[in-house]
């Protein structure tokens, strides 16, 4: 194992959702030591219940650090999981110096050519303490559409980080005008086209004996709820399922029998789930943020070979016709009548092609050019 490399990551919370930056880390845990740090909010928290209760949880996960510490290495191969107790987006000077003295303490020692990973720009604070060699931001989201967001401040944050990176990858093509055209690269999504393809058992919570239409995420507001309830109020021979967390009240109103709301279940459990969905859909509405988006689940539903229906965006346009793109209730009842009513030759021709177009699209050979391209700077830097 090649150790002359160790990476800090600054990263939402580990284990939280699978996001892409923890999909790439872990594979790259696999070859060098990593040195994980929790999420540093991109908004100063307020007196509300989700806000205080988050505080309560980073307290909470800051004290008994060193009790589940090794649980989670053992899992991830992760060196350490750093959870750090800082105010984010900090704006009083004392408050600054005493979140760099905390993280301070946390923070590895130097062992080798270190890389500084940093997926959320509110880590800009803390670079002069990490002694990197080389600085990588990596932009996976529109941080000035994300909701939950202080949007001046994380673009202020985001434009600092710009000028101080080595290297900046983006999982959108729209984002790359906003960075310097040198060293900005275009890193798309990748995907675990092991654990899709393999084969799953269905889980009891499906109807092996109906035909159905599936979603997994967050169910948030960027979902369409009046639109997945007149699909289902349309078409109530076929079952809905929708997993994961409830995080908007729109949710309750899918009061339609046959929508099932399903709890959210680890990453590794979901191709059970979509092998035995006969439609996977991503119904969104059309804002800023998913004008922007490229979701990781694109291109999962994609290597399970799975039909799927998408609302209209960039990321899913590009793999059309593969991905239906409906944006009117007709187009989608249009949609999903058409691929219910495919016979099995024809769904067996679906999955052989949509698994070919992600099929040299997997997270190791992202990494491998990430790799790469370290192991040139860092040799022309040592000549």
């Amino acid at each position: 194992m090649d150790r002359d490399i160790e990476f800090i990551i600054f990263g939402e919370d580990w284990g939280r959702h699978p996001s892409s930056t923890q999909h790439l880390i872990s594979i790259i845990a696999q070859q060098y030591p990593v040195y994980w740090v929790n999420s540093i909010g991109l908004r100063q928290p307020q007196l509300q219940a989700k806000d205080i209760r988050r505080i309560i949880e980073k307290l909470m996960a800051f004290m008994r650090r060193a009790a589940i510490a090794d649980t989670e290495i053992s899992a991830t191969n992760l060196k350490k999981i750093i959870k750090p107790l800082v105010w984010p987006l900090a704006r009083n000077k004392t408050m600054k110096y005493i979140n760099k003295k905390l993280l301070s303490t946390q923070l590895p020692p130097k062992k080798h050519y270190r890389v500084l990973w940093i997926a959320l720009p509110s880590a800009i604070e803390y670079i002069e303490l990490c002694q990197a060699d080389l600085i990588i931001y990596y932009c996976g989201d529109d941080f000035s559409a994300l909701t939950g967001v202080d949007h001046d401040k994380a673009m202020q944050a985001e434009q600092t980080l710009s000028m101080q990176a080595d290297l900046i990858y983006v999982a959108n093509r729209q984002l790359m005008a906003r960075f310097p055209k040198h060293k900005t690269h275009y890193l798309p999504h990748g995907v675990d086209l092991h654990l899709f393809q393999s084969k799953h058992e269905c889980p009891p919570a499906i109807d092996k004996e109906t035909k159905n239409i599936g979603f997994y995420g967050s169910l948030n507001n960027w979902l369409d709820y009046d639109l997945l309830q007149q699909l289902a109020l349309a078409r109530p021979q076929l079952q809905f399922y929708l997993l994961g967390n409830k995080e908007c009240h729109q949710v309750q109103q899918l009061q339609n029998e046959n929508i099932h709301l399903l709890p959210a279940i680890p990453h590794h459990q979901l191709a059970s789930y979509l092998q035995h969905w006969h439609i996977a859909i991503l119904p969104f509405i059309y804002n800023q943020q998913i004008k922007m988006c490229n979701p990781l689940k694109l291109r999962e539903y994609l290597a399970a070979g799975c039909p799927v229906i998408s609302s209209k965006y960039k990321a899913a346009t590009e793999y059309s016709p593969l991905v239906s793109i409906a944006t009117t209730q007709k187009e989608w009842l249009s949609a999903i009548d058409r691929i219910t009513q495919l016979t099995p030759q024809q769904v067996d021709e679906y999955k052989q092609k949509a698994y070919q177009s992600v099929q040299h699209d997997s997270w190791q050979r992202r990494i491998e050019k990430i790799i790469s391209t370290i192991q040139k700077i860092r040799c022309s830097t040592t000549e």
